[in-house]
């Protein structure tokens, strides 16, 4: 499977696969295009906490895959303008689309960048 994993901490992945953020924002840019996991870091960007609250989130698992996203378009900020209300300025906007969910959510590692997707999710049948 040609496939790569992303870990985002949260609230911001379970915006993702409930398809209200379609934007996530880096430091850097890649090439790579495709099918994405979408991975929960441990720790909550505490600076959302009224975000999750809104979107009743406070709850949001951590540590675990959520499922999966499309990366259908990677660019800088400065070549978009501000492409959607998610975009910060100056990042790169990774363009994410078609978020499918997982039954549960599988338990594993995350790591830093994108990264190969862990057999543990494969196993799971998660992919399908």
């Amino acid at each position: 499977m040609n496939a790569r994993a992303l870990s985002i901490r949260q609230p911001w992945a379970s915006l993702i696969m409930a398809g209200h953020k379609t934007v996530e924002n880096r430091t850097w840019g890649t090439p790579w295009r495709g099918l994405l996991a979408i991975h929960t870091g441990k720790r909550l960007d505490e600076a959302a906490a009224p975000l999750a609250e809104r979107f009743n989130l406070a709850e949001a698992p951590t540590g675990c895959y959520l499922g999966w996203v499309e990366l259908v378009d990677v660019h800088h900020d400065d070549r978009c303008g501000g492409c959607t209300p998610w975009a910060e300025p100056g990042a790169w906007h990774f363009v994410l689309a078609c978020p499918r969910p997982l039954a549960r959510p599988v338990e594993g590692r995350g790591r830093l960048g994108l990264y190969p997707v862990p057999a543990e999710l494969l196993q799971d049948g998660a992919d399908r």
